[in-house]
């Protein structure tokens, strides 16, 4: 997954060196410091310990994960991940990923892999609605809407480009539902590695889904989201049966939030409607002013 060839000025180009661990004896890798934040981004611990994973199995695709978030990542501090190979069947592979901050657990991470086979198959979609047919060209830029939304000046963009499906339900005052839409895919081309596709979209998975829940609280201006548990399905393989330069619909539902903790579901749809992954996660939206240093209540 080398990026040497890639402009290192370009976002994606810094997502995908960044994915790029390095080897530190068997089964263990390590991903570089990183500052200029409060606290790593779950998607990228989630990405980068998905290559782990990968980096362990041979001639097997994942098609689901499951994490928990156990301490907020600090800026600055480099990251180890050790894999521990938990199986390797005829079928199915496993591993189980735990990334470190020095002497702390941050993240654990399960990890399936499987063959491509033949078997039993459905597809039953809900529909797409207006926000599959309309597609995202007429759409502005996510960075673009919240600046002009919020006074605040746009922020560098990042390696995902997200456009929202009506995102005047964002403004506050207005009587959302519990929904949301948005288009995304990468700021460029990308090689044709399956593995560099497969993290991308397990990195691309932890944007937006909290704002859907908080859309109903008023917004994200006053709360501190944190995820606290991340999975995900692949139904599809990335980088061969879809690719992440190319857009994907990202639908996701809110059903229910207790106790300061809120459930999304998330589906990612080609533009043909086409579901290739799944996605749940929960997470506090605590209020600003109740903010620890810690994901752990």
């Amino acid at each position: 997954m080398a990026a040497s060839d890639l402009d290192d000025r370009d976002p994606l180009a810094r997502l995908i060196e960044r994915l790029d661990l390095a080897a530190h004896g068997a089964d263990r890798f390590e991903a570089r410091a990183t500052n200029g934040m409060r606290r790593l981004f779950g998607g990228m611990i989630a990405a980068q310990s998905a290559v782990a994973a990968m980096r362990t199995v041979d001639d097997a695709r994942l098609h689901s994960l499951h994490g928990y978030f156990l301490r907020a990542g600090r800026p600055g501090v480099p990251l180890v991940f050790e894999v521990a190979r938990l199986r390797d069947g005829i079928s199915f592979a496993a591993r189980r990923v735990v990334a470190r901050q020095g002497a702390d657990v941050i993240f654990e991470l399960l990890a399936s892999f499987t063959d491509r086979e033949t078997g039993v198959a459905h597809d039953h979609e809900p529909p797409g609605g207006a926000a599959l047919a309309a597609g995202p060209a007429a759409l502005p830029d996510w960075e673009s809407v919240r600046s002009r939304e919020t006074g605040e000046p746009p922020r560098a963009p990042d390696a995902i480009e997200v456009r929202v499906v009506r995102p005047e339900d964002d403004r506050p005052g207005v009587a959302p539902p519990p929904h949301r839409a948005v288009w995304m895919r990468t700021r460029g081309p990308l090689p044709d590695d399956p593995a560099i596709h497969t993290a991308l979209l397990v990195y691309a998975s932890d944007r937006t889904l909290l704002r859907t829940a908080a859309r109903l609280h008023g917004g994200m201006r006053d709360r501190l989201p944190a995820s606290l548990d991340h999975a995900v399905w692949l139904h599809r393989p990335p980088g061969v049966d879809f690719r992440l330069d190319d857009w994907l619909l990202y639908a996701s539902e809110t059903p229910i939030a207790s106790g300061g903790r809120a459930l999304v579901q998330g589906r990612m749809l080609t533009r043909d409607g086409v579901r290739v992954a799944t996605v749940v996660q929960e997470g506090l939206l605590r209020r600003r002013a109740a903010e620890r240093s810690s994901r752990t209540p």
